[in-house]
């Protein structure tokens, strides 16, 4: 049956979502709490635009949920970046390569322990250490194409809730399984990455149910530095409990991280529903105001995927060649950046941990000022979407690409260094109102599947930027070996964003809707 709507919107609205019986997955309840949308609504482009709710709504309640979120994934997801410092215990003999490669070590600096007071209990090379770096996104690459899918059957809230409580037990149980045996640790590290792949599409999903395109930026900037505050909390609360005697020290990492990740999962359920009609709390204002975006927002039917419209699709092409170099490029500084800090500019475990921390607090505060700047941008200036969408990844991944040139020529200047690598991983953090958030754009109605299979292209970079760092550094702990991974993501960076540049749109794609949504609006006299 047709959702019908008084007023002058009817034509309108009855062009977009329809229900068939089978199909229609908001039970009747549901449906008799949806309100005509008032007849003043102007047709704004290709969406509805009414005046904003006021005051604190359910979409606000799903940003700071998805905030925080974010923040715990992430507490659970790089824990060993920086457990790892105080984990593995440093070869006492000199790195390879001639003096002029080889950063001079502090007065106070233990060559064999690395620090005056840790020593780490396995003997982990380089090669070994990438592995295990690398091992989480194993699982997550494989797990975020189906996760996707889950998305689509059952609903963000229940699979995300289900994400973040297994990944936070595997990371309560891998410090047994480190001291029990490499294999056992490498298994709760895929584990971990298994059960977050859903994690991403779960949050574009919801994004794109709960917000038009013109309000995507200004929530999304808000929501997506959980990502780099969570990254700040591991980072810097890790280096500190690397060096403390509470739960045996860098054990404590993965403990109290589990903990919370397993705790967030309780407000999560109680305040969260897939859907703004199955919300029980939600005020009519705010409905009115996301039910007349149209097309532009996800709906609630349930529609099967296009495989062959979207493998074809150059639209979304160009997202999956941006979402392999923006990864690839993120989590090179994400997984590799305590190491080098530690081996080449020699900072103890808590000032590696501190001083990691900081490029992933420039891109929060970067983030959050850019995600107003963008929404400005589109209301207050004659720029599209688009455009937007394209000058937010442009200045993020080319001024990061520039940052990465600039670090091979830090050399042993260590504050140099971490003002590069602030500039390099702040200025990025733009991207993420770019092509970051485009799948909602062109496909509302099939957010989770693309985010799926986009971010299950950028896991495998996941997987191969700690490898490739560790191949490159294994026995050869110098400045120009560091030279090379830092060149290899600029390059990275620098051709995925020019792809994103000259083939990307955020224009709503025909086979977002149903094949008999399409032939009706082709058939409209």
């Amino acid at each position: 049956m047709k959702m019908e709507n008084s007023g002058s919107l009817e034509g309108h609205w009855n062009e977009g979502a329809q229900f068939d019986d089978e199909d229609d997955v908001t039970s009747s309840k549901d449906r008799s709490r949806v309100s005509s949308i008032p007849a003043e609504v102007m047709i704004q482009g290709d969406f509805l635009s009414i005046p904003q709710p006021k005051g604190w709504g359910c979409r606000h309640t799903l940003v700071v949920l998805g905030f925080t979120g974010l923040c715990v994934t992430y507490l659970n997801r790089i824990n060993l970046s920086i457990a790892i410092v105080a984990m593995v215990a440093v070869n006492s003999s000199s790195p390879a390569g001639n003096d002029s490669e080889i950063c001079p070590f502090p007065p106070d600096w233990n060559a064999t322990s690395g620090d005056a007071t840790i020593k780490g209990e396995f003997d982990w090379d380089p090669a070994i250490q990438g592995i295990l770096l690398g091992c989480f996104f194993y699982g997550y690459a494989v797990s975020n194409f189906f996760g996707g899918l889950a998305v689509e059957r059952y609903g963000s809230r229940i699979v995300l809730a289900f994400s973040v409580f297994v990944s936070s037990l595997a990371s309560i149980v891998s410090p047994i399984c480190a001291r029990t045996s490499i294999g056992l640790f490498i298994g709760a590290r895929v584990l971990s990455g298994l059960a977050q792949g859903p994690v991403f599409p779960c949050i574009h999903n919801l994004l794109a149910t709960w917000n038009p395109p013109q309000d995507r930026a200004r929530f999304g900037s808000v929501l997506f530095p959980g990502v780099n505050i969570g990254t700040i909390l591991t980072l810097s609360l890790g280096g500190l409990m690397n060096e403390s005697d509470f739960l045996g020290g860098w054990p404590s990492i993965f403990y109290v991280f589990g903990v919370l990740g397993i705790l967030w999962c309780i407000p999560w359920l109680i305040f969260m529903r897939d859907s703004p009609q199955k919300h029980p709390k939600i005020s009519r204002e705010e409905l009115n105001y996301i039910e007349a975006q149209g097309s532009t927002v996800r709906t609630t039917v349930r529609m099967k995927i296009p495989w062959r419209d979207v493998l074809t699709s150059v639209p979304y092409w160009t997202l999956i060649i941006i979402a392999w170099g923006d990864s690839f490029g993120f989590y090179t500084f994400l997984t590799e950046v305590p190491t080098y800090l530690k081996n080449i500019q020699h900072f103890g475990s808590a000032d590696t941990g501190l001083t990691s921390a900081l490029p992933h607090l420039a891109a929060a505060l970067v983030s959050f000022g850019w995600g107003a700047t963008a929404d400005l941008l589109i209301a207050r200036t004659s720029m599209s979407v688009t455009a937007v969408r394209k000058l937010s990844t442009g200045l993020g991944m080319y001024v990061a690409s520039l940052s990465l040139v600039a670090m091979c020529f830090v050399d042993c200047n260590s504050t140099l260094a971490v003002v590069v690598l602030c500039v390099s991983v702040g200025v990025n953090a733009c991207g993420s109102v770019g092509g970051a958030i485009a799948e909602q754009d062109i496909a509302p109605n099939l957010t989770a599947a693309l985010k799926g299979i986009s971010n299950t292209v950028g896991a495998v970079s996941g997987i191969v930027a700690p490898l490739i760092t560790g191949l490159v550094t294994s026995d050869n702990q110098t400045i120009d070996a560091w030279r090379t991974v830092f060149l290899t993501a600029a390059v990275t960076y620098f051709v995925s964003c020019t792809a994103y540049l000259l083939f990307g749109t955020n224009k709503v794609q025909p086979w977002n809707l149903p094949k008999d949504e399409r032939v009706k609006g082709k058939n409209k006299p």
